[in-house]
């Protein structure tokens, strides 16, 4: 999507396809009675890493470290009254270490989804980062609907 008037003008939050770029390398994989082009799978991630205007992996990064942030505010709110940690490896991380095990917990966390971003094809990074951030703004979610409807009826 363009602005009126100028077609190389990119509309603010949106994504968009970057112009063909050519591509050096072409492999051509031949089994026996097929051939599969892999041109194509190429030209995709070259595509992916070459285009500079792509900014939806900023918006998903975060999405991803404001969920982990929401989460981890409103356990420590829950915990603060007379909730308990339902996940049972955050629960056993915060009885040995405290709040700050369940910071260590999410930052572990988020340094595999970090490690897992850069190892994986560019295809599959958006992916990786919305699996992610996913269940977090699910528990965001339930853990503000918790304290919304019963931190009244805390001691």
């Amino acid at each position: 999507m363009t602005f009126p008037g100028r077609a190389d003008t990119q509309v603010p939050g949106q994504c968009s396809s970057p112009p063909n770029l050519p591509v050096t390398h072409s492999v051509t994989i031949t089994v026996p009675g097929v051939s599969v082009g892999v041109q194509q799978l190429l030209s995709e991630d070259a595509v992916y890493v070459a285009d500079t205007r792509l900014r939806c992996d900023y918006l998903l990064w975060a999405l991803v470290l404001a969920a982990a942030a929401g989460d981890v505010v409103l356990t420590f709110a829950g915990l603060s009254l007379c909730f308990t940690e339902a996940n049972p490896i955050a629960r056993a991380f915060i009885d040995v270490a405290g709040h700050a095990g369940l910071v260590g917990l999410k930052l572990a966390a988020l340094a595999v989804l970090f490690a897992v971003y850069r190892t994986v094809r560019p295809l599959f990074r958006r992916a990786a980062l919305v699996a992610f951030f996913t269940p977090q703004l699910f528990a965001v979610s339930h853990n503000g609907l918790l304290l919304a409807q019963h931190a009244a009826d805390c001691p």
